[in-house]
């Protein structure tokens, strides 16, 4: 990649090719599209993609909890080829720069034990808060981790 990808708030337009990315990155486990689309609503500026060239090459979800101080990501994807370039790391601080403006103290995060991405995690602050065996049913461990917010 010779110019960094831009990252944006995600728009309507972009639903489709979320959705397939989501498909490429995670199989067949993954969010409806229809489900993107409603988080859209419910969160505009959680859904953050990364382009370059008009193709979508990740993209992370926040959300809001019950409780309004507690924000999540709900979801991060970076297609294979452009991981290695900081994308997820940046994707993560603009939506936890966007959970910020929303007031919450602290961000919450699940990932599988056997995920690398965990170590990004960790190197931007998150700590463990809990293990989560069958989180996702029987066989889907989860960690869970947090961050608080300035």
């Amino acid at each position: 990649m010779h110019q960094p990808p831009l990252l944006r708030v995600a728009r309507h337009a972009d639903m489709q090719a979320i959705g397939r990315l989501d498909a490429d990155v995670f199989g067949e486990e993954v969010y409806p599209t229809f489900f993107f689309r409603q988080a859209m609503d419910l969160w505009p500026d959680l859904l953050i993609v990364a382009e370059l060239d008009g193709k979508l090459l990740g993209y992370a979800l926040g959300g809001m909890g019950q409780d309004r101080s507690q924000g999540w990501l709900l979801s991060l994807a970076v297609l294979p080829e452009a991981r290695g370039f900081g994308l997820a790391e940046r994707m993560m601080l603009q939506v936890e720069q966007g959970l910020a403006a929303l007031q919450t103290t602290s961000v919450r995060l699940t990932v599988d034990p056997a995920n690398p991405a965990q170590r990004l995690y960790y190197r931007l602050g998150y700590a463990l808060l809990a293990e989560e065996p069958g989180y996702f049913g029987p066989g889907e461990d989860r960690l869970l981790l947090e961050k608080r917010l300035a």
